[in-house]
């Protein structure tokens, strides 16, 4: 037993440890700067693609942000699901307030079934982007962007070895539902995990042109569930780089329930699982590995103590100890560089309520339950709704829209995120 137990302490250890290095690293990441751009580069005419299913919160928001770029040469094309979806008059009464003379607004007018609506619209829209056009950005509904998000997204391609590169966001709820807690939690170790295997955020992405075209993407996306999986399969088949922008980690303050964080959570890592194929065993060994040895150590420490073996009690005891107690520091640590960022950007990222900090503990021990069965879905499970829609995913490139519905307005309380 003795041996059991040094096997979990020290395995319980590396485990602590690898979480505290990739930490350091996305901290260190975060602390940079934007470059300069180099002399004699020009920022290329850009497309930014937005698709809409549904009012989301804070839609009109994010509309006349996109609208306020500071940018020297950009069209917005957006796509609504529907005329009568909720979306469309939010669209339309933002565009006349604005007086924007550089927006094209169209209804979805064919629906693939072998693929989502949201690549559905995306191929619609590549219609009607000509050959001037030098970057396709795609942007999310719940994308608070602010006035140079665009120009700092392009610039990165003054280096021609970058194929696109991508922001991310990070979860700042304003009321602190246990559901929004427990998705802020998730969602930091996503960053760090897109971070390292190159994994784009569709949210606040933009592709070359040129890299778009040689790697077929509009035809990728007539058969792809999701958009940003398609584009890291491009660029990487070009041997191109696909490069995080730090100062782009963005602040969304929707809030959400625990059934909403569980589905949220679900279809994050069931893109993952798709279309980050090479990466999924690596990563579902990782989370049995980690909740498993821990919850087995907690048990066996308990046995053990019971019938008194001390030094074994001791070594399952302080392994569970270690791991268990580094994850708060280690989050509050990303926490606090992500604030950093968004304040740079000169936005509001207040420090977390005492509420929410009560809340913590509780979400935390929630976060890893949903976040266990939801990698299980991932792995298993075959179909997903997304919006209303259900999917049956065969393959990355094996996809089947089983049924759609007419979406309803969105509640402003629930998030909305993709």
């Amino acid at each position: 037993m003795v041996v059991l137990a040094q096997f979990f302490f020290y395995t319980l250890i590396g485990l602590a440890a690898y979480d505290a290095l990739w930490t350091l690293v996305m901290v260190v990441v975060l602390r940079k700067r934007p470059s300069d751009m180099p002399p004699g580069f020009e920022l290329p005419k850009a497309a930014v693609l937005l698709c809409l299913r549904g009012a989301d919160p804070n839609l009109a928001k994010s509309l006349r942000r996109l609208l306020g770029q500071d940018y020297p040469d950009y069209e917005l094309f957006i796509a609504v699901d529907s005329e009568q979806d909720p979306a469309w008059e939010i669209v339309h009464r933002t565009v006349r307030e604005m007086d924007a003379k550089n927006v094209h607004v169209t209804a979805l007018r064919r629906r693939l079934k072998t693929c989502s609506l949201k690549c559905s619209s995306l191929v619609q829209l590549l219609e009607d982007v000509d050959d001037s056009f030098g970057v396709v950005v795609l942007a999310d509904a719940d994308l608070d962007s602010h006035s140079t998000w665009l120009r700092t997204l392009v610039a990165p391609m003054a280096d021609p070895q970058v194929g696109a590169t991508f922001g991310n966001r990070w979860f700042l709820p304003e009321q602190g539902w246990m559901g929004s807690l427990v998705r802020q939690l998730c969602n930091a170790p996503s960053v760090v995990v897109m971070l390292g295997a190159q994994i784009p955020w569709g949210g606040s992405l933009a592709i070359r042109s040129s890299v778009m075209k040689a790697g077929n993407l509009r035809d990728l996306w007539a058969h792809a569930i999701v958009d940003d999986g398609p584009v890291r399969t491009a660029v990487k088949e070009q041997n191109m780089r696909l490069q995080f922008v730090p100062t782009l980690l963005m602040a969304n303050r929707e809030d959400c329930d625990l059934s909403f964080a569980l589905d949220f959570l679900r279809r994050q890592l069931t893109w993952t699982s798709t279309y980050v194929r090479s990466w999924w065993p690596a990563l579902l060994a990782y989370t049995l590995a980690s909740i498993g040895l821990w919850t087995g150590a907690i048990l066996l420490g308990a046995i053990c103590f019971w019938r008194g073996q001390m030094v074994e009690a001791a070594y399952f005891g302080a392994g569970a100890l270690v791991l268990g107690g580094i994850a708060p520091p280690l989050w509050f640590a990303l926490d606090a560089s992500a604030r950093s960022v968004i304040r740079r950007q000169g936005e509001s990222a207040p420090l977390a309520s005492r509420n929410q900090l009560l809340r913590l503990p509780l979400a935390l021990g929630l976060a890893v339950c949903i976040h266990l069965w939801a990698t299980l879905c991932a792995t298993f499970g075959r179909r997903i709704m997304w919006r209303g829609v259900t999917y049956e995913i065969a393959g990355p490139w094996k996809i089947r829209m089983l049924q759609d519905a007419a979406m309803a307005p969105t509640p402003t309380t629930q998030g909305a995120s993709i």
